[in-house]
């Protein structure tokens, strides 16, 4: 969850202002809370210059610049091309384990990708020979970090300029082994360089609104359902991933907690003006909009997976040493794996959560006994 505010960090940001509130400054008067909207504001708006030069860089491609030579694959004696598969400068090497035409790859495949003779990404792609210069993918699973994304994802080149989409669902096998359950719903708006994702924490129904240009990006964490966090919402303007600007935290007691990044300074609020709801409630429902479009395609991702199974995967072929898994193979052995897991955490997060609720009736009825006795002093 690279763009996600984690919760232990903003649980401790979050109790050291209740700790400590005398320290901050309070920001009671509308103008105040106003003016810090305006300075994210002012920012995002030199941020949004920079991203139409270099979306307007970027969107220069012509067909010279997606077939690339270096990246023949290596298991392929006859040239067999791969639209947009370029080579980075370095170690690189492609293999491909589809057909070949007139120089091209073509039909669906599994394609691996090396860095110094290690794999490093094993993505599943369809070439069709009939529309030019366009390459889809239904499957990618980044070794190095144990990342995958399913789904359904064009990306062509019409008359000189890039088109297509990017619409996945995405998930990390070693986050999941180690206990963290998340999903990541993602639409990039490829034309405009322009990604919306949803990353959604199965377990706290906490989940992240995340718009994401190439050079900074709106991050929402909506907390409301997490019944052991005392988070209700937070935002941040992120360039790169540096905070820009006034960072947000609503606390669930009601108040605001402003972070001014320039200076390092807090402020708390009482009153959250309604320009401020309308902007983070418009960020969490433009992704919402697009993430929506995922599911359907989610499903093609999943079948095509099935149908290279059916094909490919009684007996896969290995490439070179060190590719003795394939993970295309294995990718729905290991999504069945992933949702056991989920069930088995789904009952220790139940308990946990009425182990929380039994210690909060504990506290009220320890706080009835001393209302009891405060009712019987009388004072002289």
């Amino acid at each position: 969850m690279a763009l996600s505010i984690k919760l232990t960090a903003l649980a401790s940001v979050a109790s050291l202002v209740l700790l400590s509130a005398c320290n901050s400054t309070t920001a009671n008067n509308k103008d105040s809370e106003q003016f810090s909207l305006k300075t994210n504001r002012a920012i995002e708006s030199r941020l949004m210059n920079d991203y139409e030069l270099i979306k307007t860089v970027s969107s220069q491609v012509d067909q010279s610049n997606i077939y690339d030579e270096s990246m023949q694959p290596v298991n392929k004696k006859e040239k067999c091309l791969l639209p947009f598969m370029v080579s980075d400068g370095s170690n690189t090497k492609m293999y491909w384990d589809g057909q070949c035409e007139n120089g091209k790859a073509v039909g669906l495949g599994r394609a691996v990708r090396t860095l110094n003779d290690k794999k490093i990404t094993e993505l599943l792609l369809e070439i069709d020979p009939k529309v030019k210069d366009t390459l889809v993918s239904y499957l990618r699973y980044d070794v190095t970090t144990s990342e995958s994304e399913i789904g359904y994802s064009v990306i062509e080149l019409k008359n000189d300029k890039l088109s297509g989409h990017c619409a996945t669902l995405g998930y990390k096998d070693e986050d999941w082994r180690n206990g963290s359950f998340e999903f990541t719903y993602r639409y990039e708006d490829t034309p405009n360089f322009v990604s919306y994702t949803k990353i959604i924490d199965l377990l706290s129904g906490e989940f992240s609104s995340i718009i994401a240009y190439p050079n900074f990006s709106h991050d929402l964490l909506n907390a409301r359902d997490n019944v052991l966090s005392n988070i209700d919402r937070t935002y941040r303007l992120l360039e790169g991933r540096t905070m820009m600007g006034i960072s947000y935290i609503w606390l669930k007691d009601g108040r605001l907690l402003l972070k001014d990044n320039a200076t390092g300074q807090d402020s708390l609020a009482t009153n959250h003006p309604k320009e401020l709801e309308d902007f983070v409630q418009d960020i969490q429902d433009k992704v919402s909009v697009q993430v929506d479009k995922v599911n359907t395609e989610v499903e093609i991702g999943f079948s095509k997976v099935e149908e290279y199974s059916q094909q490919k995967c009684k007996r896969p072929e290995m490439f070179f040493k060190g590719d003795e898994v394939n993970y295309v193979c294995d990718y729905l052995f290991n999504v069945n794996a992933a949702y056991d897991e989920l069930v088995q955490a789904k009952e220790l997060r139940s308990h946990e959560i009425d182990s929380y609720r039994q210690n909060q009736e504990e506290r009220l009825k320890e706080i009835d006994k001393h209302i009891r006795a405060f009712n019987r002093v009388k004072l002289q």
